[in-house]
């Protein structure tokens, strides 16, 4: 038994005050909605990046369960949410009646601030912090291919493995291997002679852990250098060994 997913149905006094709120203030969109015979909206859903929320009429809801209206209220309810450039919002409720907490750092660490939605909900609101020179997964893997074509020829139809790009002007090809996202990557020895076997690691910040590691005296091939995706950076282990620090900075 397995629970993929946990979206709230929330019974307000208003469908069409509330998903105004959550569009025009928070920036969520709106999914789908259901009117009531009346024109107005009976229930709606709406959404942003991972964040689900549905609302129903009061009224359609206890029709709807009737038990409701004869049970206690159980609780108080504040919803919890991460979001990504939490500080923009925060800066547009500013100094406004929706905010229900100043931004502030809690006792585990993390910046939060909270906000009240249309219907008085607490809405507290938080980010992941991330440090620059976190290691965060394996990127790809690079090998030579002394044959470009015959080395394509193996991996497809040999490997029986699926080809995930390939930009043959520079004499680069890309295999997916399953359902993985890092995937080998062959480059052709005719155009790009120095090509060694090497294993990329996917950082928040290339530039910044080769300054960090740099002054730990680790030796790099190059400086930090612009690829397509974002920055790389390429060293040795004290073995001889390749290996690469990239990110997916567009700046």
């Amino acid at each position: 038994m397995k629970y993929l997913t946990l979206t709230p149905n929330i019974g307000v006094e208003s469908v069409d005050e509330t998903v105004k709120f959550y569009t025009e203030i928070l920036g969520f969109n709106l999914v789908m909605s259901v009117p009531s015979p009346k024109g107005n909206l009976q229930w709606a859903m709406v959404a942003n990046g991972g964040a689900t929320v549905m609302f129903q009429e009061t009224g359609s809801l206890t029709g709807e369960y009737p038990q409701i209206t004869e049970r206690p209220v159980l609780g108080a309810i504040t919803f919890y949410i991460k979001m990504k450039n939490m500080h923009v919002l925060y800066e547009q409720l500013r100094g406004t009646e929706h905010i229900a907490k100043e931004m502030n750092k809690t006792f585990y660490g993390a910046d939060e601030f909270a906000l009240f939605d249309n219907n008085g909900h607490i809405l507290t609101i938080t980010e992941d912090t991330i440090e620059p020179t976190t290691i965060k997964n394996y990127d790809n893997l690079f090998l030579p291919a002394n044959d470009y074509q015959e080395s394509i020829r193996f991996y497809s139809e040999v490997l029986g493995l699926d080809k995930k790009f390939e930009f043959a002007e520079q004499g680069m090809v890309a295999f997916k291997v399953g359902d993985e996202e890092p995937a080998i990557i062959l480059k052709d020895r005719t155009k790009m002679p120095d090509t060694q076997p090497a294993i990329w690691i996917e950082v928040e910040d290339a530039k910044a852990i080769y300054k960090k590691l740099k002054d730990k005296g680790v030796v790099f091939c190059s400086e930090p250098f612009r690829i397509r995706t974002g920055w790389v950076v390429e060293f040795t282990d004290p073995s001889g060994n390749r290996l690469g620090f990239t990110d997916y900075k567009s700046e």
